[in-house]
């Protein structure tokens, strides 16, 4: 066969291939693409920072929001990072801890932020913003780290933009309270992620729970994010009102006898 044919032949099968990928794995991204793995190492891991972090982020008007959008959206800048893995010391939860250091340089529009990736324990700290050093307002602040979670209106339409499955006890128990639709909608609007519940970094499956006022009456509503699925699994009528300040274990809630009769 003369190179014209083969080199046809090629093409096409070449262009089949690239089609199919498409449809396999549509909506998953580049994400061999190293400056996609770098980001979805650090989306995927638990994301810390400090008051100090806190303070230079209030004293340049960056958001949480605008950190969250350069994981989303930005280019790693691989010349200015450090991606020889090095042992450091870190402290998280009042505990002195060794591993792996990775740093990265990550940049979106106007904003620079350095982050020191754990990989192996699925750590990330924020240690730098626009190359800017910890001013001296913010010098007094703990260095305490605390976890940043996605804010509530990107976790609400992250859950949303999936195809929503609805389990069949969910179903029973939607009947049951009386919720609508038109409630569902609702609470992928304005319903409020409880966080410091939650399990957003939970593989493979972050598992949420959200409070939703409906009809005067408070609910929590268990759902759980699969890879093209989101599925509400289980809804809870709380027997009083759930102020900010006031904690309690929400698993307990859908462990005890449900207020209607529905089989799981």
């Amino acid at each position: 066969m003369k190179f014209g044919g083969r080199l046809k032949y090629y093409l096409v099968g070449f262009s089949i291939g690239i089609i199919a990928c498409l449809i396999i794995f549509r909506g998953r991204g580049c994400e061999w693409l190293p400056n996609e793995r770098v980001l979805n190492s650090i989306r995927t891991s638990n994301i810390y920072f400090t008051a100090q972090d806190s303070c230079m982020m209030a004293s340049n008007n960056i958001t949480k929001k605008d950190v969250f959008l350069l994981l989303a959206n930005g280019d790693v800048n691989f010349g200015a990072s450090s991606t020889n893995v090095k042992l450091e010391n870190y402290k998280l939860n009042n505990v002195n801890k060794i591993g792996e250091q990775k740093v990265y340089v990550i940049e979106h529009n106007d904003l620079i932020i350095s982050f020191d990736l754990y990989e192996r324990d699925s750590v990330v700290f924020i240690s730098k913003f626009n190359d800017l050093e910890t001013s001296k307002n913010c010098s007094g602040e703990s260095d305490i780290a605390k976890a940043m979670y996605l804010p509530n209106d990107m976790t609400l339409e992250k859950l949303s933009s999936n195809k929503l499955r609805f389990e069949k006890v969910f179903n029973c128990e939607m009947d049951c309270f009386g919720i609508t639709d038109t409630d569902i909608d609702s609470l992928f609007t304005n319903g409020e992620v409880l966080f410091n519940h939650s399990y957003p970094n939970k593989k493979p499956n972050p598992l949420y729970f959200i409070e939703k006022e409906i009809n005067d009456v408070t609910f929590i509503f268990w759902i759980e994010q699969g890879a093209t699925k989101t599925r509400l699994n289980r809804v809870a009528k709380l027997k009083e009102k759930t102020y900010k300040s006031k904690t309690y274990a929400v698993e307990y809630l859908f462990s005890e006898k449900p207020n209607c009769d529905c089989d799981q």
